[in-house]
């Protein structure tokens, strides 16, 4: 598929590119140029183009991210995440939980001193699954097993928005559907939306680029 060769060639292009500049660059400044923060939330799933119909279930997700400053508008985000996705039944009562890790890529625009739109695309590859069955004849009522992997990879786009708590806290939220629901109507598709909680560990001081530089 042309935009999931895309989004992995920018993907490694990118992480190319952050540490050149930074090896490269050996000037400080007061302006803030990059983020590294963590980032944990809930998701809630909803599968598309399904022959049976699931209803949405509540998991988590966690990871990393990293967000460049490109001007005074505009960054570029690249995260790293393992994402929880489930979905359940009510006849039989059975849930589903699959377990994948999403690389999201994305353009962030300021709509002002506090508040950030994001927009983007996401590759993910599927880790592991399972499903829960209630049993009487086990000691907490349930039955959990291993489960068929129902999307081995997935490409999507995302769009979202973060709103700054404090300095170092910042509340988002994230709508995430796979790009085969606009163009493979075939293929299973999921529509997932986060909200998480990000906080900012680390500050970087030093410019990327030589035209970001301040005059001292």
């Amino acid at each position: 598929m042309i935009f999931n060769s895309f989004l992995k060639t920018s993907i490694t292009t990118l992480l190319l590119c952050l540490f050149s500049f930074n090896a490269s660059s050996q000037e400080y400044s007061n302006k803030v140029y990059s983020t590294f923060s963590f980032t944990v939330g809930m998701t809630s799933s909803r599968l598309l183009n399904d022959t049976i119909t699931y209803r949405p279930g509540i998991l988590c997700s966690g990871g990393f991210m990293y967000t460049i400053v490109l001007s005074d508008k505009l960054n570029i985000g690249l995260e790293l995440l393992y994402t929880g996705k489930a979905f359940r039944t009510e006849s039989p009562i059975t849930k589903f939980r699959y377990f994948y890790v999403d690389v999201p890529v994305y353009l962030q625009y300021k709509l002002g001193d506090n508040i950030r739109f994001n927009m983007g695309g996401q590759y993910s590859t599927f880790t592991n699954s399972k499903i829960v069955l209630l049993d009487q004849t086990s000691a907490n009522g349930v039955n959990v097993q291993p489960y068929n992997n129902i999307k081995p990879a997935d490409v999507s786009f995302l769009a979202g928005v973060e709103l700054d708590l404090n300095e170092n806290f910042a509340l988002a939220t994230r709508y995430t559907i796979s790009s085969s629901a606009f163009f493979d109507k075939t293929q299973v598709s999921f529509g997932v939306f986060q909200l998480s909680l990000n906080y900012v560990v680390y500050r970087s001081h030093k410019p990327f680029l030589k035209q970001h530089k301040e005059e001292k």
